[in-house]
């Protein structure tokens, strides 16, 4: 079932500036850096990922992941009811496989399962 949310990605133009401010102004702290442009804030819920690379034309700047316990079988079904599909397959990613879907009103939703 496609139904647990697992993470929130923040979409940031400017990692430097948005780590000064959640961390400065929001007093979170961080968890792991993935590199230069993804870092995961603690949290005591869901984790919260910060991800440079917001270009204006993109159209979320939130994106909630729905954790997947057999990425590929949902790949396959999701794909079988015709839901819009953002890549070709599961791609990996820091904590492990996700795609990208879109639901009816062009809001992006990441299925993403961990491997580590």
């Amino acid at each position: 079932m496609l139904n647990n949310v697992c993470v929130i990605t923040v979409k940031v133009s400017n990692m430097k500036e948005s780590l000064a401010f959640y961390t400065e102004v929001l007093d979170f702290k961080v968890s792991k850096e993935y590199g230069p442009t993804i870092v995961s804030l603690q949290h005591d819920s869901l984790p919260i990922v910060l991800e440079e690379g917001l270009q204006n034309s993109e159209k979320n700047s939130v994106l909630i992941a729905i954790q997947s316990s057999d990425i590929h079988r949902d790949f396959q079904r999701l794909k079988e009811k015709r839901v819009p599909i953002l890549s070709e397959e599961p791609k990996p990613c820091p904590p492990g496989l996700y795609f990208v879907i879109e639901d009816p009103s062009g809001n992006q939703i990441e299925i993403l399962q961990f491997m580590n």
